[in-house]
């Protein structure tokens, strides 16, 4: 099954991944702050799910977007406090600028305030530090995160398979090859203890698992 997301609940001490339908999203959360990489989707269901690690979306301050596609950013309003960030390069695909698909299908824009990042750019949250990493190709603006400079988020970047690093499926890709060249950015990153994906779980043995990308 190419699809094969973690189930809710808890990867470490201060990571929670929260499953809904076929996707993750993930929650880090140390003594003063909670944040989230990408949001889900469907509201009832992420409710249900973070309720299940005693998490009230209300406490969750900042939204870091790994791109725009509906799984990953059609549950923003599940988090109405939360500071949202996209990058910059994936504005173009909420303001109708540039179809998802086809020439004719759309992402949904984002109905409230959001700030762009540009890549290599540094957002602090109290003690927690998260570096912004342009990796394009499943769309144009997608983009990874790297958390405290040691945890990964990679949304669909790459996907993993036998603790390997392989692009997305290209039939969801907007340019595949722009893809691998992103994975083989990633792949030049040290110190990486952990990196998390959207749809195929997460790997404690990064450098392996992309060892054919360097």
């Amino acid at each position: 099954m190419f699809f094969s997301p973690l189930r809710t609940g808890k990867i470490s001490d201060h990571l929670d991944a929260v499953k809904v339908g076929m996707v993750n999203f993930f929650v880090y959360k140390d003594d003063e702050d909670t944040i989230c990489i990408d949001s889900g989707f469907r509201k009832s269901e992420i409710i249900r799910e973070l309720s299940t690690l005693h998490i009230d979306p209300a406490d969750v301050t900042h939204l870091f977007m790994t791109h725009s596609d509906y799984d990953h950013a059609g549950g923003l309003d599940s988090f109405e406090k939360a500071k949202v960030y996209l990058s910059s390069d994936e504005e173009q695909m909420i303001t109708r600028r540039k179809a998802r698909q086809l020439g004719l299908i759309y992402n949904s824009s984002i109905g409230r305030e959001y700030t762009l990042l540009n890549d290599n750019e540094i957002i602090t949250v109290g003690s927690i530090k998260i570096s912004a990493i342009a990796t394009p190709g499943h769309t144009p603006g997608s983009m990874s995160y790297l958390l405290n400079d040691h945890i990964l988020f990679t949304g669909d970047t790459i996907c993993l398979r036998d603790n390997k690093v392989y692009p997305f499926k290209r039939f969801l890709n907007m340019d595949t090859q722009l893809q691998k060249e992103s994975i083989r950015k990633l792949a030049r990153l040290g110190h990486v203890q952990m990196a998390c994906t959207a749809h195929t779980g997460y790997t404690e043995e990064f450098d392996k698992a992309i060892a054919d990308w360097k």
